[in-house]
C-alpha cells in the first residue's frame, strides 16, 4: 500500500514539474511551425510571381519577334493606301 501511495505521489509530482515544460515546448513548436509555413508560403508566392513575370516577358518578346518578321516580309503597296 505504501508503494502505491509513493508511486501516486511521484507521478503527481512529475506531472506538476513537466506540465509547464509541456506548455512551453508546445508553444515553441507552434511558433516554429508557424514560421516555417509562412516562410514557405512567402517564398512560393515570390517564386510564382517572378516566374509569371518571366513568362509574360517571354511571350511579349516572342510576339514582338513574330510581328517584326511579318512586317519585314510584307511589302507596302502604295496603290492600296487609300
Amino acid at each position: 500500500m505504501y508503494a502505491q501511495i509513493a508511486c501516486v505521489y511521484v507521478g503527481s509530482d512529475m506531472i506538476e514539474t513537466t506540465a509547464p515544460w509541456l506548455v512551453i515546448y508546445s508553444i515553441l513548436g507552434y511558433l516554429i511551425g508557424w514560421y516555417v509555413i509562412t516562410k514557405i508560403m512567402a517564398q512560393s508566392f515570390d517564386r510564382g510571381f517572378w516566374s509569371g513575370r518571366a513568362a509574360g516577358w517571354r511571350a511579349a518578346n516572342e510576339h514582338y519577334e513574330k510581328v517584326r518578321k511579318l512586317k519585314s516580309q510584307s511589302v507596302f503597296d502604295y496603290d492600296k493606301q487609300n
